[in-house]
């Protein structure tokens, strides 16, 4: 009898846990030479914090929260001068000076939390680093095409990072 009480009290925090989860995940998808990709990722909020601006030279960020951001790609890229095989990759975004990070492409899939992965990349994507006009308090990603290349920008608060790729 209680387990029937229980039931749609169960199914309504189940329902209100899924769609907080989906409300915090952003998808961007570009079709470029035929070939989509496309890119899904956790959307932390800063709630004051201005964390990437605090994070160390060297820092390595997993780039969005819980599930670590994955890009998966139809087509062959050009990544940083290398090729990388169309297949899913995790994409973790290092500090490598005080204005310069880097987009790194790993093969390992389903990462969650923070484990820093120290090796085994397959690319990185130098990026441009440019204050944005306004301020996202959700981390962005969007990606477009632009003469034959994705494009990939991302924002929180005024940090802007982008980078293009080739697609073959």
């Amino acid at each position: 009898m209680r387990l029937r009480r229980l039931l749609p009290c169960l199914t309504i925090v189940c329902l209100a846990a899924s769609g907080w989860a989906q409300e915090n995940r952003g998808t961007t998808e570009v079709t470029v030479k035929g070939k989509k990709i496309s890119i899904n990722y956790g959307r932390p909020s800063l709630r004051g914090r201005d964390l990437l601006s605090m994070a160390p030279v060297g820092t390595v960020w997993r780039l969005g929260m819980n599930e670590a951001t994955q890009i998966d790609t139809a087509g062959d890229l050009m990544v940083g001068g290398k090729a990388v095989p169309a297949a899913k990759y995790t994409l973790w975004l290092k500090k490598t000076g005080d204005n310069s990070w880097t987009l790194n492409f790993h093969p390992k899939t389903g990462v969650w939390g923070v484990p820093e992965l120290k090796e085994g990349y397959v690319a990185e994507l130098p990026l441009k680093f440019e204050k944005a006009g306004d301020s996202a308090e959700q981390v962005t990603i969007t990606l477009s095409e632009a003469k034959g290349n994705a494009v990939v920008k991302i924002q929180w608060g005024t940090l802007l990072l982008s980078g293009s790729m080739g697609v073959k």
